[in-house]
């Protein structure tokens, strides 16, 4: 841990320049929009200085950010319809992206598109998605499965 407030800030600002694309990706996917998911990446960050959590590796960062940032998410998440979303507001590791199949992944049900983005987008494995989500890893496969079907379907 940093022996005083600017060294752990600048800490923070360094967690945030590696894991700031990928929060903010998973947020989107929960809020729709990107105003919301920018509160809810602020949130993120504001709960890791609060914390002033130390860390073992750069990937215990990234799962402890997604998780808080999921968290976060489902907490302010409301009932109301939101329609629209720009894919371009999205920053993804991969510009090679099929903005079509992207969007049929957002209209999946929450339980399937956060697996399906953090599995095909973001790389992780069945195990950590499960850990990440507090699911079993099965189930996790299991999800992935079911969301293939749906897109093969409309796509």
């Amino acid at each position: 841990m940093a022996d005083t407030k600017n060294e752990y800030t600048e800490i923070v600002k360094q967690i945030y320049d590696r894991h700031a694309d990928t929060v903010y990706s998973v947020c989107f996917m929960y809020m729709k929009n990107s105003q919301d998911a920018e509160d809810a990446v602020s949130n993120t960050f504001l709960k890791l200085l609060e914390k002033k959590k130390n860390f073992d590796s750069e990937e215990h960062e990234k799962a402890w950010l997604i998780r808080v940032a999921i968290n976060i998410c489902k907490n302010t998440i409301t009932h109301w319809s939101r329609d629209s979303v720009d894919i371009s507001e999205i920053p993804l590791e991969s510009k090679q992206v099929d903005n079509e199949v992207l969007r049929q992944v957002l209209e999946l049900p929450e339980e399937l598109k956060v697996p399906v983005y953090l599995h095909y987008y973001a790389g992780y494995s069945s195990k950590e998605i499960g850990r990440l989500l507090g699911i079993a890893d099965s189930s996790v496969r299991s999800r992935l499965l079911k969301a293939r079907k749906l897109l093969e379907k409309v796509l």
